[in-house]
């Protein structure tokens, strides 16, 4: 029997037709339905008839009814009166949707899309529940949706999650590798639509090579179109009551993330030393902590002031100056420190001032004709006794014997002396200049201190030594070095020494 033999003549989609019982099928696994409500049911039918039709498709699949159906057949009745849907279109597009959804060429944005538009359909027929309405309607749930794809309806609902990023940036994704990861699209989805265009163009151009990495600049670019990013935080609250010796770490704030867009760039990073532990240890070489860095500008600095860091690297002591409203002056002899920090304060800072040198820091030649011009030094110089060797460049300190170095350096607090602004202590007016530095071993002659010799050139050259402030550090040679520690009978460095010296 067919649907057309049931209607005869009557060919209105919304005509009540009797549909013989033993002829509706059930399409769907429903839940089981209440005897005593079946019951219930019955009673009334009997007593005033079928108030309302069930509903059925055009193949004669239940659609709606469930409960009035077996009240019929529980009263012995042979047909029902029912309301007949032609849904041939749907059940295509149904059966088109499941069958694309078996095919592992699906990327995670084409997969979601096929749920979402599977939901919408079986919604069309009237077999998928309403979020809201109530359960007990023997519809579709979303945890019987989950089971059909063995998932549980968190991961159901997870791999729906990137049908919701915006359309133009779907279909700029959709055959691109990186929506071949579903957990990445979910994080996408869950952005505004300005930053999830963002993180698109980032990769689509292949300004970003990874999604970690265009997702961090992407949020960080459109965030701070609309965000004030002076100083924002108590800073007693987050370091707590300054003291002497200090523990920085690389905070998960949004200043680190800008940061590490220099210090974690290919062409900038550089392995310290390799080949450990039968060649499985790498140690990269030091970068300075953002909230470290933060500390020394904010605490030290005046706000608004022009501040010079001589051997910037890769520019963490810059990145938060200009965080903070500060001017910065920076100097550099690995040409591209300067040239990758310089396109990322171009890009996150385009309203700050900076000048960049390829030049050298010791000799701040481009500052010749300033004097009384500098509000503060914040300076992070590379270790000697040829340390961290970065550059091929002659000018590179980290190339020079330690006597070199030193004399290098005081040409350096020579210009400082020059260029920093006068101290007055009783208007409590003070213009910092900032080393941070460490020590080394020379074999039998023990400890090269720098703390010791920096403070020696610098009164020379007429400062005060002002503040020093120990940071702890969390040093990795710990894991190798620890026998030959033990047998030399010294103790592993993990620390470092920020000198603060004042003109008056």
């Amino acid at each position: 029997m067919t649907i057309a033999d049931i209607q005869g003549s009557t060919s209105s989609e919304d005509s009540i037709v009797q549909v013989p019982i033993d002829k509706i099928k059930i399409r769907y696994r429903l839940r089981t339905p209440k005897q005593e409500k079946i019951e219930e049911l019955a009673e009334s039918i009997k007593t005033l008839g079928l108030l309302n039709p069930i509903t059925v498709d055009n193949e004669l699949y239940l659609i709606a009814g469930f409960h009035r159906l077996n009240a019929y057949k529980l009263l012995g009745y042979k047909a029902i009166p029912s309301i007949v849907k032609d849904y041939s279109h749907l059940h295509s597009l149904l059966g088109e949707i499941d069958e694309n959804l078996k095919r592992a060429s699906l990327s995670h944005i084409e997969i979601a899309e096929h749920m979402v538009k599977r939901e919408e359909v079986l919604e069309k027929m009237g077999l998928r529940m309403i979020s809201g309405f109530n359960s007990n309607k023997g519809l579709i749930s979303t945890q019987a949706l989950a089971d059909e794809f063995n998932l549980s309806k968190r991961q159901y609902r997870m791999k729906k999650q990137p049908a919701s990023i915006v359309d133009d940036v779907r279909d700029d994704l959709r055959h691109t590798k990186w929506s071949d990861v579903l957990m990445d699209m979910v994080k996408l989805s869950q952005q505004t639509p300005e930053v999830q265009r963002k993180i698109s163009q980032l990769l689509i151009t292949g300004k970003c090579s990874t999604f970690k990495r265009a997702f961090v600049e992407g949020s960080i670019q459109v965030m701070r179109r609309t965000k004030d990013y002076k100083i924002d935080f108590d800073m007693k609250a987050r370091w707590g009551t300054p003291h002497s010796i200090h523990r920085f770490t690389k905070s998960k704030i949004e200043l680190q993330e800008i940061c590490n867009l220099v210090a974690k760039d290919e062409d900038v990073a550089w392995v310290k030393r390799d080949g450990l532990h039968f060649g499985e240890t790498t140690i990269p070489v030091y970068g300075m902590a953002a909230d470290h860095a933060e500390f020394l500008v904010t605490y030290y600095t005046p706000e608004g002031g022009r501040i010079l860091d001589p051997f910037m690297g890769r520019a963490t002591n810059g990145f938060a100056c200009l965080e903070h409203g500060r001017e910065f002056i920076g100097y550099d002899v690995f040409d591209k420190n300067v040239n990758r920090t310089q396109q990322v304060m171009d890009e996150y800072y385009p309203d700050s001032k900076f000048q960049l040198f390829h030049s050298d820091g010791t000799e701040l030649a481009e500052l010749k004709d300033k004097s009384e011009y500098l509000d503060g030094v914040v300076a992070d110089p590379p270790y000697f006794l040829k340390a961290e060797k970065y550059s091929k460049d002659e000018r590179d300190l980290s190339s020079m014997s330690h006597e070199e170095y030193m004399e290098r350096i005081k040409s350096c607090f020579t210009e400082l002396y020059r260029l920093i602004k006068t101290s007055k202590f009783d208007e409590k007016i003070f213009y910092p200049v900032i080393f941070k530095v460490s020590h080394q071993r020379r074999g039998t002659q023990g400890i090269i201190d720098m703390d010791m010799e920096f403070q020696r050139v610098a009164q020379e050259c007429g400062f005060v030594t002002w503040d020093k402030l120990f940071n702890k550090l969390h040093s990795p040679w710990g894991t190798v070095n620890w026998e030959r520690n033990y047998m030399n009978k010294y103790v592993q460095k993990n620390y470092e020494v920020n000198i603060t010296f004042i003109k008056f």
